[in-house]
């Protein structure tokens, strides 16, 4: 969204940067442009960096390495501000919308450019793909992604995570399925406290591991996901033991 004419601080767009936050330097989620790059893949891969991670922003008119306020010029600022935001939607896989506005501090103008997390990752810059296209924000740098990092922005742009993929290859018992809720069942007494606690706690069963997608049906037949073999104990594929899994279930207090 372009706001021609909109100062930082007047109750619209993102919170001003104070003199304080920029003297702090670059971060996670602020990065420094001292006037725009004759090239945008200078600054285009902070931008999906940005949209792959928590958000940020990119201040134009901020010296990077001494934190000086330069400005940009009255002159100039709007068409920057154009090609800013033309750029970025040119350049970017799926479409990343900037908030673009003004804020004056010390009487010179700076261009924010503020990035939202983004919901459809991973964010990528068209030209190069989306295996060398794919960046990430660590400290107050902009990195290429890891392999096994986009496969996890891929998962969790579908709306899906590791623990939930289904083996289509493997199958499982009435067997191994009762020993996974005995022993989960069995797990959550032993976090308890009291024995009023322990005795609240129900069986848990099958039906409870397909609505956590730790067992998934395909044409009548039960599949386990990753997830169900690292409950069971089952060896997973090396090349996948790197990834993050399993993310927080609900606990067993029904």
């Amino acid at each position: 969204m372009l706001r021609k004419g909109n100062v930082l601080g007047t109750g619209n767009g993102c919170d001003d940067m104070t003199i304080k936050e920029i003297l702090a330097g670059e971060s996670k989620n602020v990065e420094f442009k001292v006037a725009l790059p004759e090239k945008s893949i200078k600054y285009m891969k902070t931008v999906v960096a940005f949209a792959n991670g928590q958000g940020g922003r990119i201040i134009f008119g901020v010296q990077d390495d001494t934190c000086k306020i330069v400005g940009i010029p009255n002159e100039i600022v709007f068409k920057t501000m154009d090609a800013i935001t033309n750029a970025i939607s040119d350049s970017c896989e799926p479409t990343i919308v900037p908030d673009i506005s003004l804020q004056e501090i010390e009487g010179k103008t700076l261009i924010v450019v503020e990035i939202v997390p983004g919901m459809q990752r991973p964010y990528y810059i068209k030209s190069s793909g989306i295996q060398q296209g794919t960046f990430m924000r660590i400290g107050g740098t902009t990195r290429s992604i890891e392999p096994y990092m986009l496969r996890e922005l891929i998962l969790d742009g579908s709306g899906r995570s590791f623990d939930s993929i289904p083996l289509e290859d493997q199958s499982v018992s009435e067997e191994e399925i009762k020993q996974v809720c005995s022993n989960m069942t069995e797990y959550a007494k032993s976090r308890c406290k009291t024995e009023e606690e322990r005795s609240s706690i129900r069986p848990l069963t099958k039906n409870q591991l397909q609505s956590w997608e730790l067992l998934v049906e395909r044409n009548g037949k039960i599949l386990p996901t990753y997830g169900f073999n690292l409950l069971a104990g089952k060896p997973i594929p090396s090349a996948l033991t790197c990834v993050q899994c399993l993310r927080e279930r609900p606990v067993l207090f029904l």
